[in-house]
């Protein structure tokens, strides 16, 4: 039922689309004609440097998500894929993970972005139906960007939704998270911080962090940036702090010395576990509410319970209510790599 709810809101945003164009046709259907054949980077050539109706800005925001590799279609088969798995938010996060593109994070940021200047606040009482469309496509954006981060943290993202198996990276990535966050050492890990670098490239001050698993025989060494704001920043290889282009997939002391910050603009806002995991997640939730369909609901639902530390039945354990934590965050991604 669900692929049909979310099948229906396709339907009815194309025809948003299709009627909210540029005043002249021929460019509204080329445009379209772009969409329809998958030319997202077209699209974002044709539109971005001169977007200035609501049309322009639907068809960005469906750029960039099909840019990210998670059309709306896409995310209708990762969120069917839990009805058959039973495994709520962990099976989704595998789902995304296998479609996803490698500038996922970023894309999907500003799908949103673009799509937000067309509803302005989704918790307003007076959404036209159109605009319910929109926001639901800015809180299914949302929760794929909260998969892609945590497909980031991970070493095997195919053992996620196996909880008996401990992936190091994993465990790294959330021992970083809750140092950076409150200090926390329960020993699982040890941690080496270095001076403060300045990322020249987007004019940024982060701590360099290295973790290392104390179970892992390897005693493999992982490398985060953590702000001065209690969060770790969300890297993509190593790289020097004033040239990105040398981003590569191994550290090197000399030629690649840091994690390398996903983000590369200095003017977009500053990507960070926190930010996605806990702050936008939260956000793409209440955009959903939105929309609210009980077939969609029970599903976000279910991944709010998941990442709450609930057991989900029709029902929650515990309260929906309630904002997710950094600490919900932590605990179910511990609870996920088997910890």
């Amino acid at each position: 039922m669900v692929i049909k709810m979310l099948i229906s809101v396709l339907l009815a945003t194309v025809l948003f689309l299709s009627g909210c164009g540029d005043s002249e046709g021929e460019d509204s259907l080329a445009i379209q004609q772009m969409l329809d054949d998958g030319d997202y980077a077209g699209v974002i050539t044709a539109l971005e440097s001169s977007a200035d109706s609501d049309g322009d800005y639907i068809a960005l925001g469906t750029a960039y998500m099909g840019k990210a590799g998670v059309s709306l279609t896409n995310i209708v088969s990762a969120m069917s894929s839990d009805n058959v798995s039973n495994d709520g938010f962990a099976s989704f996060v595998n789902g995304i993970a296998d479609i996803s593109t490698p500038t996922a994070l970023t894309d999907l940021g500003k799908s949103s972005k673009y799509y937000k200047m067309v509803v302005g606040d989704c918790s307003a009482l007076d959404l036209s139906d159109s605009a319910k469309d929109i926001c639901l496509y800015i809180g299914l954006g949302a929760t794929t960007r909260s998969a892609v981060t945590i497909d980031s943290l991970v070493g095997n993202i195919s053992t996620f939704s196996d909880n008996t198996i401990i992936d190091n990276q994993l465990t790294a990535s959330v021992c970083a998270m809750a140092y950076a966050f409150n200090n926390t050492n329960n020993g699982t890990c040890t941690f080496t911080e270095s001076p403060d670098v300045n990322f020249t490239v987007i004019s940024r001050v982060y701590t360099p962090l290295i973790v290392t698993v104390v179970a892992d025989v390897n005693a493999t060494k992982y490398h985060y940036l953590m702000t001065s704001t209690n969060a770790t920043v969300l890297t993509n290889g190593y790289c020097t702090e004033i040239d990105f282009s040398t981003r590569v997939n191994d550290y090197n002391l000399t030629t690649a010395p840091y994690a390398c910050p996903v983000n590369e603009n200095p003017v977009e806002d500053e990507l960070t576990a926190t930010g996605i995991l806990v702050d936008i997640l939260n956000d793409g939730i209440d955009s959903i509410a939105a929309a609210v369909t009980d077939d969609i609901q029970a599903d976000i639902d279910e991944y709010k319970c998941d990442v709450l530390g609930g057991v989900y039945n029709g029902g929650c354990s515990v309260s929906l209510t309630q904002n997710i934590s950094e600490q919900n965050i932590i605990d179910y991604l511990n609870t996920q790599n088997g910890l």
